[in-house]
This record gives structure tokens, C-alpha cells and sequence, in this order.
């Protein structure tokens, strides 16, 4: 788990400018995106091989580790950085909204909401350099309740990522958060290995074409060998014959999946990101609104309430079912 973001430990971007509009990109979208997705199976893949030690759900852990990673091997969060985690922070509003527009919200899943797990990086990310990028909070990503604990979140969490670096991979954190290599390295026994499925649909075709060219995907390969420490092969497997969009982690088959169908739904979302960045900004309760039911939000507007008062008119409603149970 805690090492699959050190992979990302390239200083190609550093001190690089912030250039938002790069997230609207269709290539920089996908990339982004995907490389998050391969981060966050190959964490699955480490705390199973390893038997690590989870408090609460898996999922989280995964997705926070990875988050946590991109931001402490880039020395902060900055440039490039900064566009990538914009751009997976997007998508998974983007796929919130889809949810809640078919009707199609899963509370039992074991992954966290879509919408959970906007905040959750979005927090992260305004807890590493809250200074540098309060427009995150000022531009309605990150309410101020939320906002005002998040450095603590960064700091217990980057502490908890330096215990399972010493302990799980070939590498640790120095005092200034460097990356240095552990004096006592073992042996790889195992590698992760890369393997590209052929096309079946025209589209899978252009998936293709991207993944073989992909030279940051073999660089990300490569340097996961060089930290893992692996008793096993790991294999990373494009399949492009999945029932849709997903990725996941095959413990009996040491195996990472990932679908050709999630990575062209990254190339669909990309041209609608824009469109959603821009409601973000303008409505600061545009976030909360999309989380509620479609006759919720036409019985708001009928009434013209806020988000704030629809929860004290909710909390009426139970009061008065309570007193009627109670009777």
C-alpha cells in the first residue's frame, strides 16, 4: 500500500507553475487519472501480500496512502502535482453525479461514497499547503468546517505513511520528508510485471495505442520494482473485455485488473469537467445540492430553501415522527 506512490518520486515537475486548465486536457485527464487507479490496486496488492495492519475500511486506506504519496514525493503540492490531483478529485464528482442522476448510489458498497472521497482529497490536498492554495477552500472545494482540521488530518496521516515505508518497502523518509533507501535491503523475490490486452472494439483500439506508447506507465512499472518489496509477481493486466468500467485487485490470482471501459469513461468525463468545475465555482452549494435526491431538489426550489434549511425542515419532520411513534 504505502509504497505504490513513491513511484511517482520523479523530479521532472518540480517547481513547475500551477496551469489549472491543463485538468480540462483530454491526455493529462486520462493519465492523471489512470495513474491514481494503478496506485491505488497495487496499494490493495501490498497490504494482502503483506498482511498490514488496517484500522477502518481498506478502501480509504488505499486512496489516502496514494493521495499522501503524490504529495510527499513532490516535496509539497505544487505545479503538476496540483493539476493531477484537481483532475482525480474531478472525476470522482464526476462520477457522483452520474450516480445520483440514475438513481444508482450504493451506501452498502465498500468503497466510500464518490462524493466522500472528493472531500477526503480535497482535504488532503489543502492540508499539505493550505497557504499556497487556499483557493481551494475560497472557491467552494472544501467548506470551512471541514477546511479548518485538515492540516492535522496531513500530519497524522504523513506519519502513519512513514511507518509503513520503513516497514514495507526499500525506502523511508529522512527528517525533511526526503526519500532516502533503506541500508538493509533483502532481495526482490517477485516483480510487477505489465500486460496490455488486446483491442476488441474500435475504442478499445485507441485505449491500446495509448497504453504501448505510454512511457510514463513503464516508468511507473519500473520504479514500483525498484521500492516493493515483493515475495511474489504481481501482475498489472488492461483487459479489455470487461462488463464495464473498473479496476480491482485479484488476491488469488495476484492480479491487477484494470478496464479498458474505465479508461475510455476517463476520455468521456474529460470533456465534461469544465462544465462541472464551473458550477463548483460559482454555486458554493453546488456540491451539497448534487447529493440529494432529484424530488429533493425540485421541493427546494419550490420552497426556495438553502441547504442549510432543508436539514433544520428535516430535522422537524423527525421530531414530529418521533412524537407520533412516542403517542
Amino acid at each position: 500500500m504505502i509504497c505504490t506512490g513513491l513511484v511517482l518520486a520523479d523530479d521532472s515537475h518540480r517547481g513547475s507553475d500551477f496551469h489549472p486548465e491543463k485538468v480540462y486536457e483530454r491526455i493529462f485527464y486520462i493519465d492523471s487519472n489512470l495513474e491514481f487507479t494503478l496506485l491505488h490496486e497495487l496499494a490493495h496488492a501490498v497490504i494482502d501480500i503483506n498482511h498490514v495492519p488496517v484500522l477502518g475500511g481498506q478502501e480509504n486506506a488505499a486512496d489516502q496512502i496514494a493521495i499522501l504519496l503524490m504529495i510527499t514525493t513532490h516535496h509539497g503540492v505544487g505545479g503538476d502535482l496540483l493539476d493531477k490531483l484537481i483532475a482525480i478529485s474531478g472525476e470522482w464528482m464526476m462520477e457522483w453525479q452520474e450516480q445520483v442522476a440514475s438513481g444508482d448510489v450504493t451506501y452498502w458498497d465498500a468503497h466510500p461514497l464518490q462524493i466522500q472521497r472528493f472531500y477526503e482529497l480535497t482535504c488532503l490536498v489543502y492540508g499539505a499547503e493550505p497557504d499556497v492554495i487556499e483557493t481551494i477552500r475560497t472557491e467552494s472545494w472544501l467548506p470551512i468546517q471541514r477546511a479548518w482540521y485538515c492540516n492535522q488530518e496531513y500530519v497524522k496521516n504523513r506519519e502513519a505513511l512513514a511507518w509503513l515505508a520503513k516497514e514495507y518497502s526499500h525506502v523511508e523518509f529522512d527528517a525533511d520528508w526526503n526519500l532516502v533507501t533503506q541500508e538493509s535491503q533483502g532481495p526482490n523475490i517477485g516483480a510487477v510485471k505489465l500486460q496490455i490486452g488486446q483491442p476488441i472494439t474500435n475504442e478499445n483500439y485507441e485505449v491500446y495505442s495509448m497504453l504501448v506508447k505510454s512511457r510514463r506507465l513503464q516508468y511507473l512499472i519500473a520504479r514500483s520494482n525498484q521500492i516493493l518489496k515483493l515475495d511474489r509477481d504481481i501482475d498489472i493486466v488492461f483487459e479489455a473485455g470487461c462488463s464495464g468500467p473498473d479496476a480491482w485487485w485479484n488476491n488469488e490470482q495476484n492480479t491487477v485488473f484494470i478496464c479498458y471501459q474505465l479508461i475510455e469513461q476517463f476520455s468521456s468525463h474529460s470533456k465534461e469537467i469544465a462544465s462541472s468545475i464551473r458550477k463548483l465555482s460559482v454555486d458554493p452549494e453546488y456540491t451539497m445540492l448534487i447529493s440529494l435526491p432529484k424530488d429533493v431538489r425540485l421541493w427546494m426550489l419550490k420552497e426556495s430553501l438553502t441547504p442549510a434549511q432543508l436539514n433544520l425542515r428535516i430535522i422537524d419532520i423527525l421530531r414530529e415522527q418521533e412524537k407520533v411513534l412516542g403517542e
